[in-house]
């Protein structure tokens, strides 16, 4: 049977890539997040200008009403 042999710097070094990784992931997801949610706003800007109903923007865009409303 072969048994390897424990690296421990090679074990934290891979953990540290992994991790990284991770939030690196974590920050895409959030980034997409964040440009979803400014473009739902943008939208609804649009909208509430060209004078429809808070309740079709908030079928269009996923806002809450509340969100629509506080917009200018």
């Amino acid at each position: 049977m072969l048994i390897a042999e424990y690296d421990y710097d090679t074990d934290i070094a891979v953990q540290r890539q992994e991790s990284l990784m991770i939030g690196i992931q974590q920050g895409i997801q959030q980034g997409f997040s964040n440009g979803s949610r400014q473009k739902a706003l943008e939208t609804a800007c649009i909208l509430k200008q060209l004078g429809d109903s808070v309740q079709k923007i908030v079928q269009a865009t996923g806002l809450t009403s509340a969100e629509v409303e506080a917009i200018n």
